[in-house]
């Protein structure tokens, strides 16, 4: 199960910019986990349309049809894949051009969209994108480890059962017996070091040691997920696990308070909520600190809400914090030789809708990302606006 993340974008980004003369096909489809919609094949049902709509889409660009079925084989090869349908999240996404193809399951609703453009179309996904749209939660408990992705609405298991330890219990059973103290000399290495077992040794600095060991190896593992995200992350279990795992983690972004839950529930709703308790304010905090900054400095240049300039800047790298509120695209493009964005009333071929090019390239320099009217933000937009920029000088 694909997660999108801001490399993935940059991956896309980067094979747009490398595939010449080719169009580029984006699909946004609301799916579903389970249910009468998912035995029924109605998720399949509304991508066949898609994949409908994406070959008229082709054809007004005057692609020939060879190359039209060049484009679509990738799309057709998961509609006919039925075990694909029947592990679906909120919403799917599907890119395509000559050569490539990427799609990712979403744990929100998309919308019921095909673009077919000169490069790819994320705006529909910037809400996990953002800085308000997405965590992970961790479950370091004894019997079982637990990875979810959540988002304010919805949270959804990730499977890391194929690289990742499953059981801590495994990790602290003892080949010793007698009293605490009754352990034979031996040494194990820990990563580097050397850990004698013997005389003057603990069965708790065993069980410590061990189950530092099996944090070690879990954040390793999971690294294959959290190596370059910058995506809050979440704790539940025991305070003491918990903080071993914070203290060895190569993750710097785990949030400060952990959360509880009972270690036999597999209640995710439960889950969720306690996670919500704490990431909320997080999120509020972080939004109304950079909207406060924004209004600081509003109306001395160092802001703007005309998208073309936004836009422009965003190329530049001059963004530091944009604000987006939800909108219709607003087709234009952007001119390296005058370094200028220009909007166009309808969409013209090789346009871009510059909201996406703004946040795009706010994200991929370094920039913060809000979107309001998301996890009840809309104070970000005023008078219509559909966005607000502070600059970063």
């Amino acid at each position: 199960m694909a997660l999108i993340n801001k490399s993935d974008v940059e991956k896309l980004i980067n094979v747009q910019s490398n595939t010449q003369n080719a169009l580029c096909l984006s699909f946004y489809l609301p799916t579903h986990r389970s249910g009468k919609e998912t035995l029924n094949g109605q998720d399949s049902i509304a991508f066949k349309n898609q994949v409908r709509k994406a070959r008229e889409l082709l054809e007004k660009h005057d692609v020939p049809e060879a190359e039209v079925a060049q484009y679509l084989k990738p799309a057709e090869e998961l509609l006919h894949d039925n075990n694909f349908w029947r592990h679906q999240s909120e919403g799917l996404a599907l890119f395509i051009t000559k050569g490539f193809s990427a799609h990712y399951t979403l744990p929100i609703a998309m919308p019921d969209e095909v673009y077919a453009l000169d490069q790819f179309y994320f705006t529909p996904m910037l809400p996990l994108l953002s800085q308000n749209g997405r965590f992970f939660i961790l479950k370091l408990y004894r019997e079982k480890i637990c990875f979810y992705e959540a988002t304010i609405d919805r949270v959804r298991p990730i499977d890391i059962s194929d690289f990742v330890p499953q059981s801590l219990s495994q990790a602290l059973k003892f080949d010793v017996k007698g009293n605490d103290q009754d352990f034979t000399n031996s040494t194990t290495t820990v990563n580097g070091s050397n850990i004698v077992h013997g005389p003057g040794s603990t069965k708790g600095d065993e069980e410590h040691e061990r189950v530092r060991e099996f944090m070690l190896d879990i954040d390793n593992s999971l690294q294959q997920i959290l190596h370059n995200a910058t995506e809050p992350l979440v704790l539940a279990g025991v305070d003491h696990y918990c903080g071993i795992y914070r203290n060895i983690s190569k993750y710097k972004h785990i949030v400060t308070q952990n959360i509880n839950i009972n270690e036999g529930t597999d209640d995710m709703h439960a889950l969720h909520e306690k996670a919500l308790a704490v990431m909320k304010p997080v999120m509020q905090q972080g939004h109304s600190d950079s909207l406060t900054r924004y209004q600081n400095v509003a109306g001395t240049g160092a802001t703007s809400e005309d998208i073309a300039t936004v836009a422009a800047e965003a190329v530049h790298g001059r963004i530091d914090t944009l604000f987006i509120s939800p909108s219709q695209p607003v087709w234009g493009s952007y001119n390296a030789v005058s370094a200028t964005a220009e909007v166009h009333e309808e969409y013209q071929r090789g346009d871009d809708d510059l909201i996406n090019l703004a946040a795009i390239k706010t994200i991929a320099q370094g920039g913060k990302v809000f979107v309001s009217s998301y996890n009840g933000m809309a104070e970000a937009a005023t008078q219509g606006a559909s966005v607000k920029a502070l600059f970063r000088y």
